[in-house]
């Protein structure tokens, strides 16, 4: 299928998820993308059932290696549960070898005082996209680019709206486009010229005080490093009822070959 008709990350095999040529990485054309990656977890924690209402409160993925541009499979653990608490495993498996794990603990919903999260309008069309004129999520990602970005230093922040299915006839949920869009940190509050350097995270943890609502979920991040080949990124995460949560990635650095 022509890559401007495709809307869906992957194809089913049987057990096994195929990417399509959205899940092609911005590193290595051979490699899925991490974005499209975080996006299979979500959904495989999606299928698992609670034991009560619950919200995901956590979510840590880790990549083990690199993924393929080939079939993985999704093998999902309930390592306690409860009334009160649920802990799963995720784990993405290529070729019988594990190649993402995954954490998510889900706790259970119940009536609290609360704190009235920031509201953020959406801004309107017409700002700067943050996707790359060869990425190919730009067919089902609209962003809107308040500040920030691959060409500006600093910290930054982005709107992001996925429309798009996890495979055909599965919409990209809520949850699912959240997982995606908080990996965007890395590239909105750039510290490095792209063209110099990679910045691959090996991993992201969101944490998170309810669920996403809506169709924008908002970015605004901040990194840091101290020059030795590592930084970490740190991004608030809202939607248009207010903030909501954080997420962390931790970036390995990389002078580009000439």
């Amino acid at each position: 299928m022509p890559l401007d008709d495709l809307r869906h990350l992957f194809d089913r095999d049987g057990a096994r998820f195929v990417p399509t040529a959205l899940c092609t990485g911005p590193w290595d054309k051979r490699l899925q993308g991490g974005v499209t990656l975080n996006a299979l977890v979500a959904h495989a924690v999606e299928l698992v059932p609670a034991p009560a209402p619950m919200v995901t409160a956590r979510l840590v993925i880790d990549i083990m290696k690199p993924t393929r541009m080939a079939p993985v499979e999704t093998r999902v653990e309930v390592l306690r549960e409860g009334r009160r608490l649920q802990l799963l495993q995720v784990d993405l498996v290529q070729d019988g070898a594990v190649t993402v794990r995954a954490s998510a603990l889900r706790v259970r919903i119940a009536d609290s005082p609360g704190t009235d999260g920031l509201a953020h309008a959406l801004p309107q069309p017409g700002l700067p996209s943050l996707n790359g004129a060869r990425s190919p999520l730009r067919h089902i990602n609209e962003t809107r680019l308040e500040s920030g970005g691959l060409e500006v230093r600093g910290p930054g922040v982005v709107w992001a709206r996925i429309a798009g299915e996890v495979v055909p006839g599965v919409p990209i949920s809520p949850f699912v486009q959240l997982a995606m869009a908080a990996d965007f940190g890395s590239g909105t509050s750039s510290f490095v010229d792209w063209r110099e350097w990679t910045f691959a995270n090996v991993d992201i943890t969101l944490h998170l005080s309810r669920m996403p609502e809506g169709e924008w979920v908002r970015i605004a991040a901040e990194t840091e490093s101290a020059g030795n080949g590592l930084a970490v990124v740190d991004s608030r995460l809202a939607d248009l009822r207010g903030e909501f949560g954080h997420a962390h990635q931790t970036l390995f650095l990389d002078r580009r070959m000439p």
